[in-house]
């Protein structure tokens, strides 16, 4: 027997014009005998495209016969009270700092010393634990879900990386996810995670920052760089590499509140 498919998708891959088209969004979920939506975004509401907000997907979900529920456990917003952050030099270990330019939502110079959210930790945390566990029950139940949010590629967006890469990690023997994404022509289909890791490894040694650490290649002095990274083969050190590097591009920063010295957080959906 097969493995069961758990499917991911941005609802910004059926954008059309101004508006998300919801009526494509939910026959290719029929297509792909999807039973139920889960909005695995922090706040399941846009200001931007209003009709993906969570009450009016509950409706179009009842109209096409796919429930919709939201699921904030699977979030990338962290709690300032969640011991997920870890600084910026101890989750990329190479000496590129300050970081002028990524993905992170406050859009600021990341120095070495600023914490971040660590998503090694985080998916060791007891809210996204629980959140994991209602994958695995509704899977005991026959159910096929499709994990939605925002962005359209998923290569840059936390459902690949935060919390498909722990299905797998958790379920990959009977579990696999694969993520709806479009073609060259603008044609549905779907990616794996293993494509997906390819192609961050692609994008990140690609990258002109990273080619001048030159991390794959040893000296007559020194060894690669490569060697500081975790795994038992080339290939698992490279992962190890490229998942830290996006984490560095998309963990937001930790902020001190002078006001009070509390904690806090720029908001990431």
């Amino acid at each position: 027997m097969g493995k069961r498919k758990l499917y991911t998708l941005g609802y910004t891959l059926f954008q059309n014009g101004a508006v998300i088209d919801i009526e494509k969004m939910f026959k290719t979920l029929k297509e792909f005998n999807v039973s139920h939506l889960v909005d695995v975004r922090s706040m399941p509401y846009s200001k931007q495209y209003p009709q993906c907000n969570a009450d009016n997907l509950k409706v179009a979900g009842k109209h096409f016969s796919i429930s919709y529920g939201h699921m904030p456990e699977l979030g990338a917003k962290a709690s300032p009270m969640q011991d997920v952050f870890s600084k910026a030099s101890d989750i990329f270990f190479e000496d590129i700092f300050p970081i002028t330019k990524s993905n992170r939502p406050e859009n600021s110079e990341l120095h070495a010393y600023e914490e971040i959210v660590d998503f090694k930790k985080f998916r060791k945390d007891e809210y996204f634990s629980e959140g994991i566990k209602r994958i695995e029950r509704a899977y005991d139940n026959n159910y096929a879900l499709a994990l939605m949010c925002s962005e359209k590629r998923p290569i840059d967006c936390h459902r690949y990386f935060f919390v498909s890469k722990k299905i797998e990690q958790q379920f990959g023997d009977w579990i696999e996810v694969v993520h709806v994404t479009q073609n060259q022509n603008g044609e549905i289909e779907t990616v794996s995670n293993e494509s997906l890791n390819r192609q961050l490894s692609e994008i990140v040694l690609n990258k002109s920052e990273i080619k001048k650490l030159d991390v794959l290649n040893s000296s007559f002095f020194e060894p690669a760089k490569i060697d500081n990274y975790f795994g038992d083969t080339i290939q698992d050190k490279v992962i190890d590499f490229c998942d830290r590097y996006w984490n560095l591009m998309h963990g937001w920063k930790m902020k001190i509140n002078n006001q009070n010295n509390r904690k806090e957080h720029d908001e990431f959906i």
